[in-house]
C-alpha cells in the first residue's frame, strides 16, 4: 500500500485522537459515522454550492478546515441559526441542535476531527435545484429586468405588478426567489391596493402629481410605516434564513382578484453594475381550504374587529389613537428612538376579540433590535411565554412555526414585547448619536411582530386551482 504523508499524519491523528478518548472512556467521534449525519441534517441546506452560507458543509474535505470554527459557533449557539430560548414553546421547524449532538460536535473537533471509515458516510439529501416545491402553479415577476447599478444607496424599490385572476385564489406554499442574490439583500411581497389618485405606470406607482412614489410625505420625510399599511396585507419576506413557506393542509393566503401584488426589494451594490429580476412562485391549494392564513403584527386588532383597537405602548406612555374628521380612528404616532438610548422598550397589544388559531410568530426589527417575545395573556388573567427570542439578530429573521397550532379564545391577548439598543455599545449601531425613524431602511427602525393566524370563524369552502395552461 502506498504511503503518503497525509495519510501518515491523518492515521497519528486518528489514532492519538483514539488513544485519548480510550483514557477517558468515551468512544471518539467520527466525521462519516457521528458529525456527518448532524451537518447534513442541520446545516446542508445553506451550506451548500450556490446557497447563502460562505462554504459548503457536505464533504469531509468542505469541513475539516472549518472544525474548530464549527466547534465554536455551536457551543455559542450561533450555528444553526435558530435564537428562540428553548424555554418556551415548541417549534416544527426547529432547527436547533440537542446538547448531546453539540457535544458530539465538540469531542469531534477536540479529537482532531477524525473522518472515520467511508462506509459509514450517509448519502447526501436531494436539494431541489430551482424553485423548492417544484414549478409554480403561477409565477409573478417584477415588471421589468432592474438595473442595480455598481455603487451607490438605492431606497426600498417597489414594482407593482396586477393579479390577474378572474377570482380569488388560495395558495398553500408562497415562493420568493432572487434572480441576483449577489445584490438582493431582503425583499418582501404585499397584497396591495393602489391609492386614491394614483395610478400604476409599467410597474411603478405614480403619485396626484404624476410624478413616482417616493415614500415621503408632504413635508419630504420619510412616512412613519405605522400609519401607511391600509387594506395591505403581507404573503412572504425573503430575509436571509427564510423566503419559501408552506402552510399546514387545511390553510393558505389568500391573492386577491382585482388587486396587485406589490414587491419591495433592497439592493445593495456590490463594486459590479448588474441587473435582478425577482419573482415570486405560488402553489394553489390542492384541497380544501378550510381556514385563511393571516400575516399581522401584534397591536393590530384582527380584521374582524368592529372597532380599531390597535394598543401600543412605548416606554410606559400608550399611543393614542388620533380620531379623523370623519370620527374614524387612527394609530397615533410611534416617537422616534432618541440618540443613545440603550434598552428602549416598545409593546404591541392585539385583544382577542373572537376565537383565533395561531400558527406561527416572526420577529422584524433592524440593526438596533435587541429582543423580542410574545405573551398570551389568558382569560383567567394567566400569562404564558409562547415565544422568547433574547438575542434578536438581523441577520437571520426566522419564522418560528408552532408545533402545534394554539387556539386562543375570545377575551385573551397577545402582548409582544421589544427592545431596541441606539447606544454605542451596539456593535451593528451606525450612529448612535442620531435619532431613529421608523421606515423601511436598515439604518431605520421597525417594530413587527409577525402573527400567523386564522379567525377560526371564518371557515372557506374548497376552492380550484388554476391549470398549468392557464398560467
Amino acid at each position: 500500500m502506498k504511503l503518503t504523508i497525509t495519510t501518515l499524519v491523518s492515521g497519528l491523528a486518528l489514532a492519538a485522537a483514539t488513544a485519548h478518548a480510550s483514557q477517558s472512556g468515551s468512544a471518539v467521534p467520527t466525521f462519516t459515522k457521528d458529525v456527518a449525519p448532524i451537518l447534513l441534517d442541520r446545516c446542508a441546506a445553506c451550506h451548500r454550492p450556490g446557497e447563502i452560507a460562505p462554504m459548503s458543509l457536505l464533504t469531509y474535505d468542505d469541513v475539516r478546515p472549518w472544525a474548530r470554527a464549527i466547534r465554536s459557533k455551536v457551543i455559542a449557539g450561533e450555528m444553526p441559526p435558530w435564537a428562540a430560548d428553548r424555554r418556551y414553546g415548541k417549534f416544527r421547524n426547529d432547527r436547533s441542535l440537542s446538547p448531546e449532538q453539540i457535544d458530539t460536535i465538540v469531542k469531534w473537533a477536540d479529537a482532531g476531527a477524525p473522518k472515520g471509515n467511508d462506509g459509514d458516510l450517509p448519502p447526501a439529501p436531494a436539494f431541489p435545484s430551482g424553485w423548492q416545491g417544484g414549478e409554480p402553479d403561477f409565477i409573478f415577476q417584477l415588471p421589468f429586468e432592474f438595473r442595480v447599478p455598481a455603487e451607490g444607496q438605492l431606497d426600498i424599490l417597489r414594482f407593482w405588478v396586477p393579479i390577474p385572476f378572474d377570482d380569488d385564489r388560495f395558495v398553500e406554499a408562497l415562493e420568493l426567489r432572487r434572480s441576483n442574490p449577489r445584490v438582493v439583500h431582503h425583499a418582501r411581497v404585499d397584497v396591495a391596493t393602489v391609492p386614491e389618485g394614483c395610478k400604476v405606470v409599467n410597474g411603478i406607482l405614480m403619485g396626484p402629481d404624476g410624478k413616482p412614489d417616493t415614500g415621503l410625505d408632504a413635508n419630504g420625510n420619510r412616512r412613519n410605516v405605522f400609519e401607511v399599511e391600509g387594506n395591505n396585507y403581507h404573503l412572504i419576506s425573503y430575509v436571509p434564513g427564510r423566503g419559501y413557506e408552506r402552510h399546514q393542509p387545511g390553510t393558505g393566503k389568500r391573492v386577491t382578484a382585482g388587486k396587485w401584488v406589490r414587491f419591495e426589494v433592497h439592493y445593495n451594490p456590490n463594486g459590479e453594475a448588474t441587473t435582478d429580476r425577482t419573482r415570486l412562485g405560488v402553489w394553489f391549494s390542492k384541497t380544501p381550504v378550510t381556514r385563511e392564513i393571516y400575516t399581522k403584527s401584534a397591536g393590530q386588532s384582527l380584521p374582524t374587529a368592529a372597532v380599531d383597537e390597535s394598543r401600543f405602548i412605548v416606554e410606559g406612555k400608550e399611543i393614542l389613537p388620533a380620531v379623523q374628521a370623519d370620527g374614524s380612528r387612527r394609530r397615533g404616532r410611534i416617537p422616534n428612538i432618541p440618540p443613545y438610548a440603550e434598552n428602549w422598550l416598545i409593546v404591541g397589544v392585539t385583544p382577542i376579540t373572537e376565537p383565533i388559531t395561531l400558527y406561527a410568530l416572526s420577529p422584524h426589527m433592524h440593526v438596533r433590535g435587541k429582543d423580542m417575545k410574545w405573551v398570551v395573556t389568558w382569560p383567567d388573567g394567566r400569562d404564558e411565554t409562547i415565544l422568547d427570542v433574547p438575542n434578536y439578530d438581523f441577520n437571520w429573521q426566522l419564522n418560528y412555526e408552532l408545533d402545534s397550532p394554539l387556539r386562543l379564545p375570545s377575551g385573551s391577548k397577545i402582548t409582544a414585547v421589544a427592545h431596541y439598543d441606539n447606544s454605542p455599545k451596539n456593535r451593528y449601531n451606525p450612529a448612535p448619536e442620531k435619532e431613529v425613524y421608523w421606515s423601511d431602511q436598515s439604518w431605520d427602525e421597525m417594530f413587527i411582530p409577525y402573527l400567523e393566524y386564522a379567525i377560526d370563524s371564518q371557515p372557506l369552502s374548497p376552492t380550484s386551482t388554476v391549470p398549468r395552461n392557464q398560467r
